[in-house]
């Protein structure tokens, strides 16, 4: 499956509260109190080797891309359509202020 495929990959992830090497990368720096005022700061940071990720690699991880952007947008059509045949309940109305 596509969650199988994250297995031995050519990246890893650093938590961005955690003192790295990377001084210059604007993802990941020393700084740790400018990284909890950056928006979503408990999300980590993808590493990738000096000399960059395989074609191999590249080709897999844009396939996996494509795969879930056609999941979400299936998802969310299913909520959606859900969501529109749902009956509001009349106790959902009475609780509105007037």
């Amino acid at each position: 499956g596509i969650l199988d495929s994250f297995r031995d990959t050519e990246f890893w992830y650093v938590d961005r509260g955690i003192v790295v090497d990377n001084v210059g990368d604007p993802c990941c720096s020393k700084r740790r109190t400018y990284l909890r005022q950056e928006e979503k700061w408990w999300l980590p940071c993808p590493q990738v080797p000096p000399t960059g990720l395989s074609a191999d690699t590249r080709k897999r991880l844009q396939h996996s891309k494509d795969c879930l952007n056609q999941i979400l947008k299936a998802s969310m059509a299913i909520n959606s359509s859900v969501l529109a045949e749902m009956e509001i309940p009349d106790v959902y109305f009475e609780s509105l202020p007037k």
